[in-house]
């Protein structure tokens, strides 16, 4: 258990850093100015995760992090006759559900106030100390 703790700590450092260094930061969103052509756009942002039509615009997906939060799907949408940028926008509501599916796909938690049916045979000599809330019955 300390390791798999040791692992997501080290792992969650290691995001932080790398958000830290700026790459895919929603704050590059503050360089974006409407009626800017999409080669403009991608030096600025960098490469998009997707691009698609939708409704006659063009849209590039980025995914940026956000301190505190985590990386949030933004949308860029773009004239699709002259390319240039018309607007831009994070989807909070896919974000959220994204985190449900984080959330159902962890393990469920084991409950430690359950009775656990068997016996155990251990001979002790000494002191036991468990921190433990409930009731240890020791026969």
């Amino acid at each position: 258990m300390n390791k798999l703790r040791r692992l997501i700590g080290i792992s969650v450092s290691l995001i932080l850093f790398t958000g830290c260094a700026g790459l895919g930061s929603v704050k590059k969103t503050n360089d974006l100015i409407p009626g800017m052509d999409i080669r403009e756009v991608k030096r600025i942002m960098g490469e998009p995760s997707q691009t698609q039509f939708i409704a006659n615009k063009f849209v590039l997906k980025y995914n940026l992090h956000q301190y505190f939060k985590g990386w949030v799907p933004y949308y860029l949408a773009f004239d699709r006759d002259t390319l240039k940028l018309e607007t831009w926008y994070a989807d909070e509501a896919e974000y959220y559900r994204d985190q449900q599916l984080w959330i159902e796909a962890m393990p469920k938690q084991v409950n430690v106030n359950e009775t656990v049916q068997g016996t155990v045979h251990h001979e002790v000599s000494g002191t036991i100390n468990h921190n433990v809330s409930g009731t240890i019955n020791v026969r």
